[in-house]
């Protein structure tokens, strides 16, 4: 990400929100360098505040990823209605499984943040609630494809896309044309709902 961004955080910090600054200074460097560039010191840095400044918002730099990932799932969620805003009911879960992976491709450091088993989500009720609200958009959509087993059908829905975008990731699909990725997860995500409702009826 460009230093563009960086009187915008100025800026936020200017008017008050410091918190909202650092959270958005560690996403930069997340995006520039990884989880290991993502230090209390490094955000000060880039916000441009003494080294002391964050420790009023975050106990320790865990603190800091598990708002980074809350933000992340904020965004994710957003992203899953976008998907399926303006589609009949029929299509969402198709839509929202092809913009899951498309989230994990384009947002690779952040959601492996996100999904990664050092945060403690049951521990943070902020992280908790934004990832809870984000399955909650596949268990909605599962329930009108499976209404007697929705959770079930949606950790099923999970499983294949979390799958799929850690393999691309990964790049573990061998002799794939970077420009099929969208079409071939569109089939499968499609192939998979055509197969609940067979398994429906």
């Amino acid at each position: 990400m460009s230093t563009s961004i960086r009187p915008a955080l100025r800026e936020t910090y200017h008017h008050g929100d410091l918190r909202a600054a650092l959270v958005d200074a560690a996403l930069e460097a997340l995006v520039t360098g990884g989880e290991a560039k993502v230090s209390l010191r490094e955000v000060a840095r880039r916000v441009g505040v003494s080294p002391a400044a964050p420790y009023r918002h975050f106990k320790s730099r865990a603190d800091l990823l598990a708002a980074v990932a809350t933000a992340g799932f904020v965004r994710f969620r957003n992203a899953l209605e976008d998907a399926k805003a303006f589609l009949p009911e029929s299509e969402h879960l198709a839509a929202m499984g092809s913009a899951y992976v498309a989230f994990a491709r384009h947002n690779r450091a952040l959601f492996q943040l996100m999904f990664s088993p050092a945060l403690d989500k049951d521990g943070d009720a902020a992280l908790k609630a934004a990832c809870d609200a984000s399955f909650a958009q596949l268990v909605e959509a599962a329930f009108r494809e499976r209404g007697d087993d929705p959770y079930d059908t949606a950790v099923a829905t999970w499983a294949l896309v979390h799958g799929l975008a850690q393999l691309l990731n990964d790049r573990q699909i061998l002799n794939l044309d970077p420009g099929r990725i969208d079409a071939l997860v569109a089939g499968i995500t499609r192939r998979f709902v055509e197969g609940l409702r067979a398994a429906r009826r």
